[in-house]
């Protein structure tokens, strides 16, 4: 198994964690109790998007009427709605509504 294969991307909100790894090469993220990061936020919808691997790549889809940003490791801020972005790097993800502290999920490959 090649480094790519091996790759993990880490999610962290609050007290969670969700890793997607080549054995869990998608993660869903919203609302809903059952995804696989639960986001309860007023903006996040039940299920707002996802995150899946796509080569050697993972890349957020977001399904929401409100959008997801995006903020990489060169501190852009990508707004994505009913679209989706490469996640490189570290950087952070907020669901439906700007990065706030409260509302940040911290994404980072290992």
């Amino acid at each position: 198994m090649d480094a790519h294969q091996r790759s993990q991307l880490f999610l962290d909100w609050r007290e969670t964690r969700a890793v997607a790894s080549a054995e869990r090469a998608a993660l869903s993220l919203g609302s809903l109790p059952d995804a696989d990061l639960t986001v309860s936020r007023r903006y996040a919808s039940r299920q707002h998007a996802h995150i899946e691997r796509r080569r050697q790549s993972w890349v957020l889809v977001d399904h929401s009427c409100n959008g997801s940003f995006v903020q990489t490791e060169d501190e852009q801020v990508i707004f994505v709605r009913r679209g989706e972005v490469r996640l490189w790097g570290e950087g952070w993800i907020s669901l439906g509504e700007p990065l706030t502290e409260e509302s940040a999920i911290r994404f980072r490959h290992d």
